[in-house]
Parts: C-alpha cells; sequence; structure tokens
C-alpha cells in the first residue's frame, strides 16, 4: 500500500532515492487510512459526519519537485452523505547540509459533498493552502516538523448560503529502521451564513489530531512438536497503527435547520490498522549464548546476522572488537551498504575508491560494514587515517556511537561544566561526555559507575544494540504519539 503525505516524502528522500519514496498517513485532510478504507471527519453541517470510502495518490517526481494527486470517494450512508474531492499538489525541496526544507501548494482543488437534498461545493479559487516543513537527518533516524495554514468556502443554493472553515495545524514525526510515528493537529474555525436570512448564521470550533505509527516488533515462537531440528525462532512482525481523535463546539440544530438554544460539544475517536507482515528469521547455530545473562540479545543479533550466524560460539564474555561492532549496527539496523557501481561501457577496468582508512582493506571481513559506519557518521577512526578494526571497542566508544546514531548528542547541557553523575565522571574522555550524559538520560545506561575505559564484551554490546531498537520502538514512538494525544 502506498500511503504518502507529500510534504512527509523528505523523511524518506535524505535516506533513499526519490524513486523508492513511500509511507506517512494522507494527512492532508486530517484523515487515517489501511491497505483498504480512509476515514476523515467533517464538520460542515453543524454536526461530526464521519465519512468513509477511498482515496487513491498519484506521484510524480522531477529533480527538486514532487506533484501529488489525491482522489477522494467517500460516503456516510447513515447521514445520506457523498464527497467527491480531487487534489493536485506541488512540493518543491530544497536541502542544506543534512537539513532540507518545503513547500507544497495547490495546483488544482475540486471538492462536493451531497448531504440529503443540500450540495455544498468548493473551486479552485475558494481554497487557499499551503505547508511547509523542515527535515533533520541524523546519521539513522530523520525527525521533522511542520505547519500548514488554509481557508476553504463551500457554496451551497448557487452561493445563497456559504461555510467558510479555516485550518491552523502541526505536524511532527520521525523515521526510523524499527518505527516511524507522525501526529497532525488541525484546529478548524467553521463559520455558517444565510445571505438571504443574515440572522441564520452560526460559528463552531473543533480539534482533529491523527496519529500514524509502524512498528517492528522481535519475539521468540517456540516449536510445539518435538520431532523438529530446532526449538524455536526470531519472527519480526511488522504493524501500523492509525488512530483519529476529535474535539467539537458547535451549534445545536435541529433538522429543519433551526439553530437551537445552547452547544453541541463532543469528542470521539476511531481507529483502523493494517493488516501485520510477519518475517521469521534465521536459526543461529549459537550454543555458548545459551544460559548467558545476554542470551536473548545474543540470539536476536545472530538471527538478524548482526553477529555471525554460522558459528557456534561468539565469545559471549569477550570483548567486541570496534569491526564487529559496526557490522552489529549495520547489520540490526538495516543500513543498506553503498557500492560502487560496476560500468559495462569500457572493458577497461577502473580504479575503486580508496579505502576510508588504510588499515582496513577490502578483504577485511567487516570492510563494508567500517566503511558504511563511517560514511553514515555513526563511527569514526582513532585518527583520520586509522579505524583499527580488530582492536576492543571501549565502552565510551560504543555508547558514543549509539547516540551519535540517533543524532541526540545535542541533548547535553551547553555548560561544558556538567557532570554526567557517575562516580567515575573524571575518567570518561572529553569528547564521549555529552554522548554518555545522553544516554544516562534516556536511562541506557544503570549503576554508580560507567567505566568508560574498558573494553565492552559481545554479550554487553548486544544488550546495548536491543536497547536502542526498545527505544525506536516504544520510547520514541511514546514521545510522538502518546504524549501528543494525550494532552
Amino acid at each position: 500500500m502506498k500511503r504518502i503525505i507529500s510534504i512527509l516524502l523528505i523523511a524518506t528522500i535524505l535516506l533513499t532515492p526519490i524513486s523508492s519514496i513511500a509511507i506517512n498517513i494522507p494527512g492532508y485532510e486530517g484523515g487515517i487510512q489501511n491497505e483498504n478504507t480512509y476515514k476523515e471527519v467533517i464538520f460542515v453541517t453543524g454536526k461530526p459526519i464521519v465519512m468513509e470510502g477511498t482515496l487513491t495518490i498519484k506521484t510524480k517526481e522531477k529533480d527538486n519537485t514532487i506533484t501529488d494527486t489525491y482522489t477522494y470517494k467517500l460516503e456516510n450512508i447513515a447521514e445520506d452523505a457523498k464527497m467527491t474531492r480531487k487534489i493536485k499538489m506541488t512540493t518543491t525541496l530544497s536541502q542544506k547540509g543534512n537539513q532540507i526544507t518545503s513547500t507544497s501548494t495547490l495546483d488544482s482543488f475540486r471538492e462536493t459533498i451531497t448531504i440529503g437534498n443540500k450540495r455544498y461545493e468548493v473551486k479552485d479559487e475558494f481554497y487557499q493552502w499551503n505547508q511547509g516543513t523542515v527535515t533533520h537527518k541524523t546519521p539513522l533516524l530523520s525527525y521533522y516538523a511542520g505547519d500548514l495554514v488554509a481557508r476553504k468556502t463551500y457554496t451551497l443554493d448557487r452561493g445563497t448560503e456559504r461555510v467558510v472553515v479555516e485550518s491552523m495545524g502541526k505536524l511532527v514525526g520521525y523515521d526510523s529502521p524499527w518505527s516511524s510515528t507522525e501526529t497532525h493537529t488541525i484546529d478548524y474555525i467553521i463559520e455558517y451564513e444565510d445571505r438571504l436570512n443574515p440572522e441564520n448564521k452560526w460559528q463552531g470550533t473543533a480539534k482533529v489530531e491523527t496519529s500514524y505509527n509502524r512498528t517492528k516488533h522481535y519475539s521468540y515462537a517456540e516449536n510445539i512438536p518435538q520431532q523438529i531440528s530446532f526449538n524455536g525462532g526470531f519472527r519480526i512482525e511488522e504493524e501500523e497503527e492509525n488512530v483519529l481523535k476529535y474535539e467539537y463546539d458547535l451549534p445545536r440544530i435541529n433538522d429543519n435547520g433551526t439553530i437551537l438554544k445552547g452547544r453541541n460539544v463532543g469528542k470521539d475517536s476511531l481507529s483502523i490498522d493494517t493488516n501485520p507482515i510477519v518475517e521469521r528469521l534465521n536459526i543461529p547455530a549459537v550454543r555458548d549464548a545459551l544460559g548467558h545473562i545476554y542470551e536473548e540479545e545474543l540470539l536476536l543479533l545472530a538471527s538478524m546476522e548482526a553477529l555471525p550466524l554460522e558459528s557456534m560460539y561468539i565469545g559471549a564474555n569477550s570483548p567486541m572488537s570496534r569491526g564487529d561492532f559496526a557490522r552489529a549496527i549495520i547489520k540490526s539496523m538495516n543500513i543498506p551498504i553503498e557500492r560502487e557501481e560496476e560500468t559495462r561501457r569500457s572493458r577497461r577496468k577502473t580504479e575503486p575508491t580508496p579505502p576510508l582508512f588504510k588499515d582496513v582493506d577490502r578483504d577485511h571481513r567487516n570492510f563494508e560494514y567500517i566503511e558504511q559506519a563511517a560514511k553514515n557518521g555513526i563511527m569514526i577512526g582513532v585518527d583520520k587515517d586509522n579505524f583499527l578494526p580488530d582492536k576492543g571497542l571501549t565502552r565510551a566508544e560504543a555508547y558514543s556511537a549509539a547516540i551519535r546514531l540517533l543524532g541526540l548528542e545535542n541533548k547535553a547541557p551547553i555548560n561544558k561544566n556538567y557532570t554526567t553523575g557517575f562516580k567515575d565522571d573524571r575518567n570518561i574522555p572529553a569528547w564521549a561526555k555529552d554522548y554518555i550524559y545522553v544516554a544516562k538520560e534516556l536511562g541506557m545506561v544503570e549503576g554508580d559507575y560507567f567505566y568508560p575505559n574498558r573494553e565492552i564484551t559481545k554479550g554487553e554490546a548486544a544488550k546495548l544494540i536491543v536497547d536502542l531498537i526498545d527505544y525506536m520502538q516504544y520510547e520514541l514512538s511514546k514521545d510522538y504519539r502518546e504524549n501528543l494525544l494525550n494532552n
């Protein structure tokens, strides 16, 4: 299913070519969608009406411009309501460093709502709309935020009546390999007037909040049969949840259209989810992880080939090398490896791009992972020329890479005289202090001592990486969804 909100495509543009863009809720009108159904709420009659039906989106991309065409066909049988809407909009992107700004405007618009014997209609010149966003790319995640403003004027009975809907909205979201969340809030002011009867008018307000959440969950599935070659294995289940909440303060209107005393005040919500996608992972041959304190974490990473899949002994208590940690990060976070394209125009061999580090040649088992981790800014060399791929990774280096991956190191205090709170704070290298402070604030480190210069074991490294996965699955999603919707 292709589910696009054109402005928010920039979150994916930063990670992949434009041609592979997809995802996110169709939040243009504050709606939610799964594989088959789209829903939104309208307030033009003075009461909330949930419309349901189909939304199709066609997208064209060229250079830094994206053109989207939205086609809606919605209805509410109980309210004798039908809607058709067609929108064409253009988004222009501008990139500067690791940030992308975008501006979207309408090229054409037409909407018709029929409710009973009344027909509400909006054409191009009666709809002003624009939206702008900014996206910040970190080594792994993209964070974005945006604003929209709009005014839509419906005409009824050849213009003798009209409904003006003004809206102001905000959106925030992030995209990561293990979860993506976007929350969109729109505040509406709805005004109705009867030009033949100026006293027949009303005003109302409404607030619509929509939230899209995609999450990958991992779990271990035991095999019930005893006569089977393996006891069980890990699986990853990907699912999407879509929630719409709305509240309103509208007039009380009877069936004849007469405005009554008092107000129609209330709130409600609805949700639709997608069918989960289940993937079974490979079964590792690891034996020395069984019974280990970090058994689940080690087996999960081995199942994802982030640790050697074919090895029976990985040395859970032995130091994790810098190169093996690069592999574990790249594989567990599903970061694509950038490879040089081979040319067929000439038989003459071209010289490959020199390796980033003098001590990591192309034959090294972790060459591709180290190159990619360095290109993405997740790990750095011990100096500008050397990486020391087989040297043990210190705890300071491991946690610094984890926070660098999330792009949250700027959450440390600006005043460099702060303390991390660990009793061995003075032993933390100056370059790592911000990262370790943030790691503690995020709850990724416990205890009174940090032991920054001690080499991290493979078991501890596996625990750190799975903690990162859990953080993306739950804590980030909660911050961008529950904390906003329940505010």
